[in-house]
């Protein structure tokens, strides 16, 4: 069997030792990949690199947590996350790749559709979400000081927690889906409707 790649953004870190930017990509990743994504590795995505390099390499993209959105945290490492996942999002939707938003993802992939974001309370841990008919319920971990109150008209909601913050949606028309919690961590994987979705458009790229 061949295996297909999936992009995969990184953490941006400043070393504190000594000067040095760093690239990091929790070990956590290398283990859902190795029991969840069967026929799939990892390609780590360096932000010096083009993304349009990766693109023709690779079955669909996943955007992890980590950093906050510019829009909340002006650091140049925010900026620079943002500028390359916003190109990104465009050629993936030109080129019909699949991307999956974790966290700090699933707030980029919002706000670039025209959502509404928000400070929020009590995100850390873990908490209950529940499908937008409240007919399913469900426990999921959560490591976010900023959720998402309002989504855009292109979005459709599919899980939301009791403070009614949207914690999982999809588009409406193009392969992109997002979670709030962090499907690579403990505790992320109680419901796998989203990721199965992914999986699933994956495997038609």
């Amino acid at each position: 069997m061949s295996l297909k790649f999936v992009g995969i953004s990184q953490r941006l870190v400043q070393n504190e030792s000594y000067f040095e930017l760093r690239e990091a990509l929790s070990l956590e990743w290398g283990v859902f990949f190795k029991k969840q994504m069967q026929g799939f590795l990892p390609l780590p995505l360096s932000y010096e690199l083009d993304f349009a390099l990766y693109e023709p390499f690779l079955a669909g993209v996943i955007l992890s947590g980590g950093n906050d959105l510019s829009i909340f945290n002006e650091n140049e490492l925010c900026k620079k996350r943002d500028a390359y996942e916003n190109e990104l999002l465009k050629t993936c939707m030109l080129k019909n790749k699949p991307v999956l938003g974790i966290c700090r993802g699933a707030q980029l992939i919002a706000s670039f559709f025209g959502s509404s974001l928000k400070k929020c309370e009590d995100h850390i841990g873990k908490h209950e979400v529940k499908d937008m008919k409240e007919e399913l319920s469900f426990e999921v971990n959560s490591f976010h000081n900023f959720s998402i109150c309002a989504l855009g008209q292109d979005l459709q909601g599919l899980f939301k927690a009791d403070d009614e913050s949207i914690e999982a949606f999809k588009h409406k028309n193009f392969d992109i889906y997002a979670t709030m919690w962090h499907i690579e961590r403990a505790g992320g994987l109680e419901n796998t409707q989203v990721l199965d979705e992914f999986k699933k458009s994956l495997n038609k790229a």
